[in-house]
């Protein structure tokens, strides 16, 4: 199977579902790139050091820019700025929040992982995780990011939801 969907119809669907997390202000794609603005003040249960960082920073923007995908897992090579400045140190705080957010909408714990990259962090996905948590029988086998389109290829077996 193979399956082309523009990262707004994504967004779209995803938010059909339920809304986005209350400190996500807005996410849009470039190319082979997601962009969200993250509202620190919005994030429940912040670290300390996250609180610190929303006193001084209030919004922030993450770009998240897909590098590729092995072995059921995306990478993104990610930035942050802060007020025009770049602020990588803020994503370590950020990866707790996305997994608990993800977790309360059934998915596994640990699906987001950070790592340090050349130059600027790396998030890793666990795609094919995220589908077991919801389905069996479908292998994801290909995942691409471009023209602000996510393209998949899965293998489909004996699918139960």
């Amino acid at each position: 199977m193979y399956v082309e969907i523009p990262v707004t119809e994504v967004l779209a669907l995803a938010a059909a579902r339920e809304p986005l997390p209350p400190m996500v202000r807005a996410v849009r794609a470039e190319g082979s790139t997601i962009h969200a603005d993250i509202d620190l003040h919005a994030i429940p249960d912040a670290p300390t050091a996250l609180r610190w960082a929303a006193m001084a920073l209030g919004t922030v923007s993450v770009s998240a820019t897909f590098t590729g995908y092995a072995d059921g897992v995306a990478s993104l090579r990610v930035t942050v700025h802060a007020r025009s400045l770049p602020a990588h140190v803020f994503i370590n705080p950020l990866v707790g929040p996305i997994n608990d957010a993800l977790k309360q909408r059934g998915l596994p714990d640990g699906l987001v992982q950070l790592r340090r990259g050349e130059s600027e962090p790396v998030v890793l996905v666990g795609v094919q995780s995220a589908v077991d948590a919801k389905a069996t029988g479908i292998t994801i086998t290909d995942v691409d990011l471009r023209d602000a389109t996510a393209r998949v290829r899965a293998t489909i077996g004996a699918v139960a939801f």
